[in-house]
């Protein structure tokens, strides 16, 4: 099995009021194979509204030694949502599932779906949204030039274009993001329900460490939905949030 491997990285992010060295010492503690308290000092960093892709990722792998496989996974995805291209992450993740009771294949799909989901992904909505108005500025600009100056240059409506075709994936990307509720299953085993209530049909059970996607809330019930597909609703103290 690949080895899992931490990040030593000073937090520029967090070099304030001593939480640098709290993070230096947490390193330390995972060098010396105390995870335990690794992982303490770690959450002691969050628990001050601090966060970073690598404090995130070092908790995850500190949670791993300690075969806590649910929280390892719940910690490298929220690196992922501040990089989703923080690749040891997405390794680790892969290594994770292999201990997952659960083996979640995802639901096929149409190829052009696949095609434009893996656009969407290219890049960040904070680098969509950036490169979108560089576009449009660079447009308003050419527009502006060949206005006054009485030039026929194409490369202007050419950039507009494009703008909006930057619009489009970035209006997309946005509105994906607003409708992901990503969790991680935190109970052992839990019944998944075909209602939001104890007398509804079993439908199947769900084991530690799984990830699904909330869809819907009642009161202390969501509904959630699985990579392959699969519907249900189970009680919220079952998850935990990403």
């Amino acid at each position: 099995m690949k080895k899992i491997s931490i990040v030593f990285l000073f937090l520029s992010s967090l070099n304030l009021y001593g939480n640098d060295s709290l993070f230096i010492s947490a390193n330390a503690d995972y060098a010396n194979e105390n995870y335990i308290s690794s992982c303490e000092k770690y959450e002691e960093i969050l628990s001050r509204n601090l966060e970073s892709v690598e404090l995130f990722y070092n908790l995850g792998n500190s949670y791993f030694k300690l075969d806590e496989i649910h929280k390892a996974i719940y910690n490298y995805e929220r690196a992922l949502k501040i990089d989703q291209d923080f690749t040891e992450a997405k390794e680790n993740i892969e290594l994770c599932k292999l201990q997952l009771i659960d083996k979640i294949d995802e639901m096929p799909e149409l190829f052009f779906i696949k095609i434009f989901k893996e656009i969407q992904n290219i890049f960040s909505l904070e680098r969509w949204i950036l490169i979108t108005l560089i576009s449009i500025w660079l447009s308003v600009i050419l527009l502006i030039y060949n206005k006054f100056f009485s030039k026929k240059n194409n490369l202007a409506y050419i950039l507009l274009l494009i703008s909006f075709i930057l619009l489009f994936f970035s209006n997309s990307v946005y509105n994906k993001n607003k409708n992901i509720r990503p969790a991680i299953i935190y109970s052992s085993v839990i019944e998944v329900m075909s209602a939001p209530s104890e007398e509804s049909t079993k439908l199947f059970n769900l084991h530690i460490g799984t990830k699904v996607n909330i869809n819907d809330q009642i009161e202390n019930w969501v509904n959630i939905k699985l990579a392959n597909g699969k519907k249900g609703w189970i009680a919220i103290n079952h998850l935990k949030e990403i």
